[in-house]
């Protein structure tokens, strides 16, 4: 259960600014399914709020995303933070299942599922299918290293990064933020 609340709050914040997607360009619409079965389309399902989007399609990425599971938890997440009561974004990791991997994707849900506490179960979604588009549209150039995004309540990317927890970052994306 650690490991996914790790995997999913981590991978939100994967940090060390590089030119992804351009910043002020809506975020490319993505159908996907949560842990509960439903289905919801990023941004649109997403607007209203601010939205923090993580993004991994390899397991490679897995090391950096767990050094922001706790600390985007604590942040924006945990009802029992004062912090966090200032903060009401949505925050989802899309794990992508691309190519040969899809085929793997159930299997690989119902295993995530399994170590997922409840609370945790709308945040984390997967993807399977084509996964050229998203690379090119969100400048994705390493499959090694987790990707993160914040968009404002149109679905607009106002922020983008990638890589481990930096504290600075998180700070700068909680001052982004603050309702």
């Amino acid at each position: 259960m650690k490991t996914i609340k790790s995997l999913l709050l981590l991978s939100f914040f994967s940090i060390s600014s590089v030119a992804l997607a351009q910043v002020g360009d809506l975020f490319p619409t993505i159908e996907v399914e949560d842990l509960n079965q439903d289905s919801l389309v990023i941004p649109e399902d997403s607007k209203g709020k601010f939205t923090l989007v993580g993004v991994a399609f390899s397991e490679d990425a897995q090391s950096d995303l767990y050094t922001w599971s706790d600390p985007v938890f604590q942040k924006f997440m945990n009802d029992d933070n004062l912090d966090a009561m200032v903060y009401d974004p949505n925050v989802y990791l899309i794990l992508m299942f691309t190519g040969v991997n899809s085929l793997a994707a159930n299997k690989a849900k119902e295993k995530i599922k399994e170590g997922t506490d409840e609370s945790l179960k709308d945040n984390i979604v997967i993807y399977k299918g084509k996964m050229e588009d998203y690379r090119k549209d969100l400048k994705m150039k390493d499959r090694k290293v987790p990707y993160f995004f914040v968009l404002d309540r149109e679905g607009t990317v106002i922020y983008e990064t990638q890589g481990r927890y930096q504290y600075k970052i998180l700070e700068k994306v909680g001052e982004m933020i603050e309702e």
